[in-house]
């Protein structure tokens, strides 16, 4: 099987698979929230981080060191955030210093070090830890700082899981390309079908539905319609 023709069913499905996903909204409406939670909590900076399997992703920020905590990558094992997205539990820290949690370098990293932090998780539909939201140096007093940070949470658990499900898209598919080839297969729904067995649930059920409709495409019309 030639690759371009692989190339060209890669294409096809990342163009078709889209609108049978949920919706995903934009980077941008995440940068937006940041940067209007930062202004709503008087803080020094604001930042949101996906939870990927055990790795945080930070997607957006605003303030303080935004331009380098936006595409870090952290594991769950370090740091306040980090704590947060393994408990699932809101933490608010008033001397980060003293908390031994505290990953000090990895501030040291965005050029910023905060005094007091309030770190809430974003959870999906089913209750799973989505991600994280971090509060750095808020003025707002600590009541309305909580109930304030658990509503920016309840909007950011509508826009994670879909930014989420369209970097997993992109990596199962990119997989699949290379199994593919690798295997010498004449359509790219048969890797998609073998990495099934493989794959944690939901990425199986991405999977399926991408190997689906790669299998559409080389149908006669009538079946596709």
């Amino acid at each position: 099987m030639r690759r371009d023709d692989l190339i060209q069913q890669l294409a096809q499905v990342a163009t078709h698979l889209p609108p049978v996903l949920p919706p995903a909204s934009s980077l941008e409406q995440v940068s937006a929230l940041c940067t209007t939670a930062r202004l709503a909590f008087g803080a020094a900076a604001v930042s949101v981080a996906a939870l990927r399997d055990t790795t945080l992703h930070y997607l957006a920020a605003a303030g303080e060191g935004a331009a380098e905590v936006v595409g870090m990558d952290l594991p769950v094992s370090r740091g306040l955030a980090g704590y947060v997205a393994m408990t699932g539990q809101m933490l608010a820290v008033d001397s980060a210093a003293d908390d031994p949690r505290f990953a000090q370098d990895v501030a040291e990293r965005t050029g910023y070090l905060p005094t007091s932090l309030l770190i809430v998780p974003v959870r999906d539909q089913r209750g799973d830890v989505a991600g994280v939201l971090s509060v750095l140096d808020r003025t707002l007093a600590s009541a309305d700082a909580l109930v304030l940070a658990s509503s920016f949470a309840a909007q950011l658990s509508l826009l994670l899981p879909g930014i989420d499900e369209v970097g997993r898209m992109a990596r199962l598919l990119l997989q699949a390309m290379g199994d593919a080839v690798s295997a010498g297969d004449a359509q790219l729904g048969t890797a998609l079908r073998r990495s099934l067995a493989t794959l944690p649930e939901a990425d199986a059920e991405l999977s399926g539905i991408a190997a689906t409709l790669g299998e559409l495409r080389a149908a006669d019309p009538v079946t596709r319609a």
